[in-house]
């Protein structure tokens, strides 16, 4: 039996927040910092159904560049289609049909954000370098999807949103 005693928002920014909560476990009292974030989308744009497009973009709290899916937060009232039609035009400059793929949880330990995956087929360029927010520096890179398992595998993907995307969708084409 779980039973929530007390919830206390601790921070509050701009992309997150974290609070600390108290519940019963049982007969145990748990005490966790939760991060509270926004849902988000994952896309897998898939060219001439042999290879998909990847963003490098430095991540700060990693140290380093790293290799991944296009991604982001949904804002405001968006769906996920929807932000996900906007992210794969900010980071790509592409648009195209989504299917879903699956949902999960990125972090769930210690983290609410819940991550729709999608996979986008038929792509059309609607710009030369996407409109990216602020905070990124992309760079879009194309590789076969066997390439990119090999790099899931081999450790040279180090993100586990991508890592999982890769994987899941290269499951439904065996």
């Amino acid at each position: 039996m779980i039973r929530t005693l007390s919830s206390q928002k601790v921070y509050s920014g701009d992309d997150i927040s974290v609070k600390l909560d108290k519940f019963k476990l049982n007969s145990k009292l748990i005490i966790k910092e939760i991060v509270e974030h926004s849902p988000s989308v994952g896309i897998i744009p898939i060219i001439d159904n042999t290879h998909t497009l990847f963003v490098t973009q430095y991540r700060h709290a990693a140290r380093k560049l790293m290799l991944e899916i296009p991604a982001g937060k949904i804002e405001g009232k968006e769906t996920p289609v929807q932000a996900a039609l906007r992210e794969m035009h900010e980071e790509i400059g592409y648009t195209g049909k989504l299917t879903p793929l699956l949902q999960w949880y990125l972090a769930p330990g210690y983290d609410t954000e819940l991550m729709y995956v999608f996979v986008a087929t038929h792509l059309k360029k609607i710009n030369k370098n996407g409109n990216l927010d602020n905070d990124e520096n992309i760079r879009v890179r194309r590789m076969t999807l066997t390439s990119a398992i090999n790099k899931c595998i081999n450790g040279e993907i180090q993100d586990c949103k991508t890592i999982a995307a890769v994987l899941a969708y290269s499951n439904t084409k065996l």
